[in-house]
């Protein structure tokens, strides 16, 4: 079971490529073999990337330790948590740096999809194992982007109500931290802390926000965006943390972990559960240039909304994935793997999933056309994309060349 089913198992899920991917395992020095597609002669494998409809080769660029929970692609640079770890990496030379992230002697700590970056600094966020400590508060650690020098820690009040990292964000020389807990009757606490020194500049807790669970932290125009499971999406000042709008009817859940929200341009996206056999994916406006548009699919979503400059992409737990246009909700293609989608990341000319059963599929952007598959599972976690290079991993990271 990987982390991620962990979480999952402790109650998070909160409503509101043919081929073989051959990994050597342990950490060993071989050279992972090549991957490519099984139908694929050798003069196929090295056709060039600007044919999306190419069968698609992955052959190995570098590996290193730790693995992945969840990454996030900045500038050409990947960072990435796992199990007491943050680490950051370059498409092309591998791990540039790696960090302890163990609070106070507490060596039980979830890389959760809480992260934070600004020009210099980014921040993860950590969820303490409560099956070993179900008191102590969820914590916040920010590095140095370039140097992976920790510049400060943030820890939630260890009172077991506040032990669940529910998200971060940067916007106005504040880094925004949200936390809630494991139980059912939640107190949540949003943060405003100093960028520089880790200060605490205002706190939000329940006699501001409905007493619900945190399911999304974004930032747009310099205000922060606060997705409840219920009471819609609450948006505050970045320098004060007061309330200074609601949109009650907009709605942003989550489930595994993961946020079913993402704040892209001048839109927030966001998924929810439409009825108990269909979901609903919802563009809200925010700003002139924003969209608006809802469609339905069926199944609930486990990974997504992934958004980029046209295409907005959601996996769900029948193991579909749907591609949107970004401009008016079109449903552009569907297509399904044996097992739920665990991972989605886009390039400029594919769709790239990943699950824990069937390991990594790519597609063309344009329609769906199958050009990769991989049978090695890739235990539910995260991989990203950037460059022409494919990260992914487990217990190791990995990191392909696209060809």
């Amino acid at each position: 079971m990987n982390r991620r089913q962990v979480l999952t198992t402790l109650g998070v899920g909160i409503g509101g490529s043919s081929g073989c991917l051959r990994l050597t395992g342990g950490g060993g020095d071989e050279p992972a073999p090549t991957v490519t597609d099984a139908e694929s002669d050798a003069t196929q494998t090295r056709t060039k990337r600007s044919d999306p409809d190419a069968p698609v080769t992955l052959t190995e660029s570098w590996r290193g330790d730790p693995g992945i929970d969840f990454a996030w692609s900045k500038n050409g640079r990947i960072f990435f948590n796992d199990y007491n770890k943050a680490a950051a990496a370059s498409h092309g030379s591998g791990i540039n740096w790696t960090s302890e992230v163990t609070y106070e002697g507490f060596e039980n700590n979830f890389g959760v999809d809480a992260f934070a970056a600004d020009e210099s600094r980014v921040t993860f966020g950590y969820t303490p194992d409560p099956e070993v400590n179900e008191t102590i508060g969820a914590h916040f650690h920010t590095f140095d982007r370039l140097t992976g020098e920790e510049v400060w820690r943030f820890a939630a009040p260890a009172d077991g109500k506040h032990n669940f990292a529910h998200g971060a964000t940067s916007v106005a020389d504040t880094v925004v931290v949200a936390t809630c807990s494991f139980e059912a009757e939640q107190e949540p606490l949003v943060v405003g802390l100093a960028p520089e020194t880790g200060e605490v500049r205002w706190r939000t807790d329940k006699s501001t926000l409905p007493t619900a669970w945190v399911n999304y932290v974004g930032s747009y125009a310099d205000e922060v965006y606060v997705g409840m499971a219920s009471g819609g999406v609450q948006v505050l000042d970045p320098e004060t943390g007061s309330l200074t709008e609601v949109h009650e009817s907009w709605s942003v859940a989550r489930a595994l972990g993961t946020a079913w929200g993402q704040i892209h341009g001048d839109t927030l996206f966001a998924a929810d559960r439409a009825s108990e056999d269909e979901s609903a994916l919802r563009a809200y406006p925010l700003g002139n240039q924003g969209r608006e548009w809802s469609a339905t699919f069926e199944s609930s979503v486990t990974f997504g909304p992934v958004v980029d400059n046209s295409l907005v992409t959601v996996g769900t737990d029948a193991g579909t994935v749907y591609v949107f246009n970004r401009s008016t909700g079109e449903r552009l293609w569907d297509v399904s793997i044996d097992g739920t989608v665990g991972s989605i990341d886009t390039s400029a000319t594919h769709v790239w999933v990943g699950d824990g059963e069937t390991g990594l599929t790519a597609y063309t952007r344009s329609d769906g056309t199958r050009v990769h598959r991989s049978t090695k599972p890739l235990g539910g976690d995260d991989i990203a994309v950037t460059d022409g290079v494919l990260i992914l991993g487990g217990d190791e990271t990995y990191a392909y060349r696209i060809e």
